[in-house]
């Protein structure tokens, strides 16, 4: 398939940019290879745009975005993403990984210890208008993207870590139904829209949201899970087959690899490790 022939090695290239590697993380992500079902694209892509996400807020950030849609309908020649008649329409999941690079501000997401949500909503805000409409011909006269928190909801346990806070809210933006506009950079990866749509080319629909958000002080980075889709029922399902499936693991701190080197010398008492 075409689209996986491209996004694969692009994928692999930003990966290898992105702060997640740069800061020696692994963080899985379910793909739709691990899901039962024709539910969601073979893998979960990785997108870095430091300088475009940075200049958008104001801000000098490292922004890496890990990201996955729904499943391609051959027939149609393109993801399920654009069927309105499909559970999955206009669903995207993934996370964000954020770090201020500027080590005198504070951490991103974040003020007086508390979750800013301005600072969280324009992470999906930029990634849908900027990143995601464009690359589908969507004239910047049409883009919308509004949100209304419906429930906030902390200290969550994710991947066994304990210290998230998650929120729920309705989202009012474009659906990526349209009129087949010859080549946009955007069919590379989801394929075409259905080519006989005669309706509204990206008409405003509500969406419902759920985030994950928590600040990692030792690494300097805010992570957030999100997953977006036609009403809440499909939230709550693919949060439990998703998210309760993430596994993040960090790098060993400074003072921790010492011990460690220390204790296989036998210099100390490895009785805890």
């Amino acid at each position: 398939m075409r689209s996986i022939a491209f996004m694969y090695p692009y994928s692999y290239i930003h990966h290898r940019k992105g702060l997640l590697k740069q800061e020696g993380i692994a963080l899985s992500l379910p793909s739709g290879l691990q899901i039962k079902g024709p539910d969601w694209y073979p893998f979960v892509m990785t997108f870095t745009d430091d300088q475009g996400f940075s200049a958008y807020v104001g801000a000098d950030l490292a922004y890496t975005i890990l990201y996955s849609f729904p499943h391609f309908d051959m027939k149609q020649g393109g993801s399920v993403y654009y069927q309105p008649d499909s559970p999955f329409y206009s669903s995207f999941y993934g996370a964000y990984v954020i770090q201020n690079k500027d080590t005198t501000q504070g951490p991103y997401g974040f003020k007086n210890d508390k979750v800013d949500l301005k600072q969280i909503e324009l992470l999906t805000k930029y990634d849908q208008l900027k990143l995601v409409l464009p690359s589908l011909g969507c004239p910047e006269v049409l883009m919308e993207f509004n949100t209304t928190i419906n429930n906030i909801k902390e200290d969550i346990t994710l991947s066994g870590i304990k210290g998230w806070t998650r929120i729920d809210g309705t989202i009012i933006t474009n659906s990526p139904l349209h009129r087949y506009k010859g080549h946009q950079q955007g069919y590379i990866q989801y394929g075409h829209p259905p080519r006989d749509w005669q309706g509204e080319d990206f008409a405003l629909l509500e969406l419902q949201g759920r985030v994950y958000v928590k600040y990692f002080e030792e690494q300097r980075i805010t992570m957030v899970f999100y997953l977006m889709g036609r009403d809440q029922n499909f939230v709550e399902e693919w949060d439990q087959k998703l998210f309760s499936r993430v596994k993040i693991r960090f790098p060993l701190s400074r003072s921790t690899a010492y011990t460690l080197a220390h204790c296989h010398r036998g210099r100390l008492d490895c009785g805890s490790f």
